[in-house]
Protein backbone atom coordinates (compact mmCIF):
# COMPACT_ATOMS: atom_id res chain seq x y z
CA UNK A 1 0.00 0.00 0.00
CA UNK A 2 1.25 3.45 -0.83
CA UNK A 3 -0.10 6.95 -0.94
CA UNK A 4 0.84 9.91 -3.09
CA UNK A 5 2.82 11.29 -0.16
CA UNK A 6 4.86 8.30 0.85
CA UNK A 7 5.13 4.53 0.70
CA UNK A 8 4.31 2.16 3.55
CA UNK A 9 7.98 1.59 4.35
CA UNK A 10 8.57 5.34 4.70
CA UNK A 11 5.48 5.61 6.91
CA UNK A 12 6.63 2.74 9.11
CA UNK A 13 10.02 4.38 9.65
CA UNK A 14 8.35 7.63 10.65
CA UNK A 15 5.87 5.90 12.97
CA UNK A 16 2.74 7.40 14.49
CA UNK A 17 0.94 7.52 17.82
CA UNK A 18 -2.40 8.41 16.22
CA UNK A 19 -4.63 5.37 16.63
CA UNK A 20 -6.99 6.34 13.82
CA UNK A 21 -4.12 6.84 11.39
CA UNK A 22 -2.63 3.48 12.34
CA UNK A 23 -5.98 1.75 11.86
CA UNK A 24 -6.50 3.30 8.44
CA UNK A 25 -3.00 2.47 7.27
CA UNK A 26 -3.16 -1.15 8.36
CA UNK A 27 -6.65 -1.57 6.90
CA UNK A 28 -5.30 -0.42 3.55
CA UNK A 29 -2.16 -2.53 3.85
CA UNK A 30 -3.82 -5.73 5.11
CA UNK A 31 -4.16 -7.48 1.76
CA UNK A 32 -0.44 -7.18 0.98
CA UNK A 33 0.88 -7.27 4.55
CA UNK A 34 1.90 -10.93 4.75
CA UNK A 35 3.65 -10.92 1.38
CA UNK A 36 5.51 -7.70 2.17
CA UNK A 37 6.68 -8.90 5.58
CA UNK A 38 7.80 -12.22 4.12
CA UNK A 39 9.85 -10.44 1.46
CA UNK A 40 11.40 -8.23 4.16
CA UNK A 41 12.52 -11.26 6.23
CA UNK A 42 10.46 -10.19 9.24
CA UNK A 43 12.04 -12.03 12.17
CA UNK A 44 10.19 -10.82 15.24
CA UNK A 45 7.31 -13.37 15.28
CA UNK A 46 9.71 -16.30 15.28
CA UNK A 47 11.89 -14.81 18.02
CA UNK A 48 8.90 -14.07 20.25
CA UNK A 49 7.31 -17.48 19.72
CA UNK A 50 10.57 -19.17 20.67
CA UNK A 51 10.69 -17.11 23.87
CA UNK A 52 7.15 -18.10 24.84
CA UNK A 53 7.65 -21.80 24.16
CA UNK A 54 11.04 -21.87 25.89
CA UNK A 55 10.04 -19.96 29.02
CA UNK A 56 6.42 -21.05 29.46
CA UNK A 57 5.80 -24.22 27.41
CA UNK A 58 2.83 -25.08 29.63
CA UNK A 59 0.95 -21.82 28.93
CA UNK A 60 -2.71 -22.63 28.48
CA UNK A 61 -3.57 -19.24 26.97
CA UNK A 62 -1.74 -16.56 24.99
CA UNK A 63 -2.99 -13.03 24.31
CA UNK A 64 -1.58 -11.47 21.14
CA UNK A 65 -1.83 -7.70 21.54
CA UNK A 66 -1.75 -6.13 18.08
CA UNK A 67 -2.10 -9.47 16.32
CA UNK A 68 -2.56 -7.97 12.85
CA UNK A 69 -3.08 -10.66 10.24
CA UNK A 70 -2.03 -13.35 12.70
CA UNK A 71 1.65 -14.00 12.02
CA UNK A 72 2.45 -14.79 15.66
CA UNK A 73 -0.58 -17.03 16.08
CA UNK A 74 0.27 -19.00 12.97
CA UNK A 75 3.89 -19.32 14.10
CA UNK A 76 2.75 -20.63 17.49
CA UNK A 77 0.46 -23.21 15.89
CA UNK A 78 3.21 -24.25 13.48
CA UNK A 79 5.41 -24.99 16.51
CA UNK A 80 2.71 -27.21 17.98
CA UNK A 81 1.08 -24.83 20.48
CA UNK A 82 -2.37 -26.19 21.36
CA UNK A 83 -3.57 -23.72 23.99
CA UNK A 84 -6.07 -20.91 23.67
CA UNK A 85 -5.08 -17.99 21.43
CA UNK A 86 -6.79 -14.60 21.64
CA UNK A 87 -5.89 -11.73 19.33
CA UNK A 88 -6.61 -8.00 19.61
CA UNK A 89 -6.04 -5.42 16.89
CA UNK A 90 -7.26 -2.00 15.80
CA UNK A 91 -7.40 -2.96 12.10
CA UNK A 92 -10.60 -4.79 11.18
CA UNK A 93 -9.22 -5.68 7.74
CA UNK A 94 -6.23 -7.35 9.38
CA UNK A 95 -8.49 -9.23 11.78
CA UNK A 96 -10.50 -10.56 8.84
CA UNK A 97 -7.36 -12.09 7.37
CA UNK A 98 -6.41 -13.54 10.74
CA UNK A 99 -9.88 -15.11 10.99
CA UNK A 100 -9.47 -16.75 7.61
CA UNK A 101 -6.18 -18.32 8.71
CA UNK A 102 -7.93 -19.99 11.65
CA UNK A 103 -5.09 -19.96 14.17
CA UNK A 104 -6.95 -18.01 16.88
CA UNK A 105 -9.77 -19.09 19.15
CA UNK A 106 -10.97 -15.50 19.48
CA UNK A 107 -10.24 -12.24 17.67
CA UNK A 108 -11.49 -8.83 18.76
CA UNK A 109 -11.13 -5.22 17.60
CA UNK A 110 -9.44 -3.03 20.21
CA UNK A 111 -7.86 0.40 20.59
CA UNK A 112 -4.63 -0.67 22.26
CA UNK A 113 -4.04 2.77 23.76
CA UNK A 114 -6.99 2.03 26.06
CA UNK A 115 -7.15 -0.48 28.95
CA UNK A 116 -7.49 -4.04 27.71
CA UNK A 117 -10.87 -5.69 28.14
CA UNK A 118 -9.22 -8.69 29.76
CA UNK A 119 -9.67 -9.66 33.43
CA UNK A 120 -6.82 -9.54 35.92
CA UNK A 121 -4.56 -12.59 35.55
CA UNK A 122 -6.74 -13.66 32.62
CA UNK A 123 -4.02 -15.22 30.45
CA UNK A 124 -0.80 -17.17 30.94
CA UNK A 125 1.25 -15.23 28.40
CA UNK A 126 1.00 -11.99 26.46
CA UNK A 127 2.91 -11.09 23.31
CA UNK A 128 3.12 -7.68 21.64
CA UNK A 129 5.12 -7.74 18.43
CA UNK A 130 5.80 -4.70 16.27
CA UNK A 131 3.17 -2.62 18.05
CA UNK A 132 4.89 -0.53 20.72
CA UNK A 133 5.81 2.11 18.13
CA UNK A 134 2.14 3.15 18.23
CA UNK A 135 1.77 3.01 22.04
CA UNK A 136 3.75 5.95 23.47
CA UNK A 137 2.80 5.49 27.13
CA UNK A 138 5.23 2.66 27.71
CA UNK A 139 4.94 2.36 31.49
CA UNK A 140 1.14 2.43 31.53
CA UNK A 141 1.04 -0.08 28.69
CA UNK A 142 3.49 -2.52 30.25
CA UNK A 143 1.76 -2.29 33.63
CA UNK A 144 -1.49 -3.11 31.86
CA UNK A 145 0.18 -6.08 30.20
CA UNK A 146 1.40 -7.34 33.59
CA UNK A 147 -2.10 -6.90 35.03
CA UNK A 148 -3.75 -9.30 32.62
CA UNK A 149 -1.10 -12.05 32.94
CA UNK A 150 -1.25 -14.65 35.69
CA UNK A 151 1.50 -15.00 38.30
CA UNK A 152 4.42 -16.86 36.75
CA UNK A 153 3.21 -16.01 33.26
CA UNK A 154 5.08 -14.14 30.56
CA UNK A 155 5.06 -10.76 28.88
CA UNK A 156 7.08 -10.74 25.64
CA UNK A 157 7.35 -7.50 23.67
CA UNK A 158 9.42 -5.85 20.96
CA UNK A 159 10.50 -2.23 20.84
CA UNK A 160 12.34 -0.39 18.09
CA UNK A 161 15.91 0.54 18.92
CA UNK A 162 15.39 4.18 17.99
CA UNK A 163 12.56 4.45 20.55
CA UNK A 164 14.21 2.45 23.34
CA UNK A 165 16.21 5.31 24.85
CA UNK A 166 13.80 8.20 24.12
CA UNK A 167 11.00 6.30 25.85
CA UNK A 168 13.33 5.23 28.69
CA UNK A 169 12.35 1.60 28.36
CA UNK A 170 15.05 0.21 30.66
CA UNK A 171 13.90 2.57 33.41
CA UNK A 172 10.35 1.28 32.99
CA UNK A 173 11.55 -2.32 33.19
CA UNK A 174 13.44 -1.52 36.38
CA UNK A 175 10.49 0.28 38.01
CA UNK A 176 8.11 -2.58 37.31
CA UNK A 177 10.63 -4.96 38.83
CA UNK A 178 11.10 -2.73 41.88
CA UNK A 179 7.33 -2.52 42.31
CA UNK A 180 6.99 -6.31 42.21
CA UNK A 181 5.01 -6.34 38.98
CA UNK A 182 7.41 -8.60 37.10
CA UNK A 183 10.90 -10.04 36.90
CA UNK A 184 12.76 -9.47 33.63
CA UNK A 185 14.12 -12.73 32.25
CA UNK A 186 15.81 -11.41 29.15
CA UNK A 187 16.43 -8.13 27.34
CA UNK A 188 18.21 -8.71 24.05
CA UNK A 189 19.15 -6.54 21.13
CA UNK A 190 19.35 -4.43 19.25
CA UNK A 191 18.87 -7.15 16.66
CA UNK A 192 17.89 -7.33 13.01
CA UNK A 193 14.15 -6.80 12.59
CA UNK A 194 13.28 -6.91 8.89
CA UNK A 195 16.68 -6.65 7.20
CA UNK A 196 15.46 -7.07 3.63
CA UNK A 197 13.00 -4.17 3.83
CA UNK A 198 13.34 -1.29 1.45
CA UNK A 199 14.60 2.17 2.31
CA UNK A 200 15.44 3.08 5.87
CA UNK A 201 13.16 0.39 7.28
CA UNK A 202 15.79 -2.24 6.63
CA UNK A 203 18.14 -0.43 9.03
CA UNK A 204 15.65 -0.46 11.91
CA UNK A 205 16.60 -2.85 14.69
CA UNK A 206 14.65 -4.01 17.73
CA UNK A 207 14.96 -4.94 21.37
CA UNK A 208 13.19 -8.03 22.72
CA UNK A 209 11.95 -8.10 26.30
CA UNK A 210 10.76 -11.19 28.15
CA UNK A 211 9.49 -10.74 31.70
CA UNK A 212 7.87 -13.11 34.20
CA UNK A 213 4.86 -11.63 36.00
CA UNK A 214 5.05 -11.74 39.78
Amino acid sequence: MATDEDSIDDWLVQGTTDAHEAADRYDEWAENYDADLDSWDYRAPGVVVESVLTNRPDAKSVLDVGCGTGLVGRALRAKGYEGRLVGLDISEASLQIARQAGAYDELRPADLQQPLEIPDAGVDALVCVGVMTYLPEVEATWREFARVVSSGGLVVVTMREDLWEPRRCQDVIDRLEADGAWRPLDVSGPAAYMPEATGGLGDVQAYYLTAEVS
